[in-house]
């Protein structure tokens, strides 16, 4: 990981969490705070560490949310990553499907939830020979989302994935395990 890539990404970070201002604040505050039912679209930045991996890497995706009731979400979301293991490169496309449980009465800017789910992560090996496959894998964690207006919102996560190993049919090649945690970061706009 470069110092440029990691100094966009904290740049990133500070940006969705600062403060909308005092006027964007208020500029809503007559209508009820919280999660409201209804879609979200977001832009997503991500930090991955799998276990096998020789260090974690960024990743950029997008989010969308459906917003049964107040307390109960549907999330669907795609990433692209890359890893190295052991000097083999490693893309992989994590497609994932997560229930979101809003833990805090919906008065509340400040929306902290816990989530679950599952996905098909697309994966592929440039060497030593190039392949392809889909694994599946479940994930669990937590977030919190704030909402700066009745517009949009920002959230962070941290989810620990429980993804199929990364398996090679060819001689001599290694197998990698992929289990491991990713911390998101992400800008919303809700419909």
């Amino acid at each position: 990981m470069t110092a440029s890539k990691r100094s966009i990404f904290f740049l990133f970070l500070a940006a969705c969490f600062l403060p909308a201002g005092r006027a964007g604040a208020q500029f809503y505050a007559e209508e009820s705070s919280g999660p409201r039912p209804g879609l979200t679209v977001g832009g997503r930045a991500a930090y991955y560490r799998p276990k096998g991996a020789d260090s974690g890497d960024f990743m950029q995706g997008a989010q969308v949310r459906y917003h049964l009731t107040r307390r109960w979400a549907l999330e669907g979301s795609v990433d692209l990553r890359k890893n190295e293991f052991g000097g083999t490169r490693v893309d992989v496309v994590p497609i994932q499907f997560s229930v979101l449980i809003y833990l805090m009465p919906h008065n509340y800017r400040l929306a902290p939830y816990i989530l679950g789910g599952g996905g098909w992560y697309y994966t592929h090996a440039y060497a030593p020979a190039d392949s392809s496959e889909f694994r599946s894998g479940t994930h669990a964690g937590g977030g919190v989302e704030y909402l700066l207006n009745k517009y949009w919102s920002v959230d962070g996560s941290y989810r620990y994935l429980w993804t199929e190993d990364i398996r090679s049919d060819e001689p001599g090649a290694r197998n990698f395990r992929d289990k491991g945690f990713a911390l998101t970061a992400a800008v919303n706009y809700c419909f």
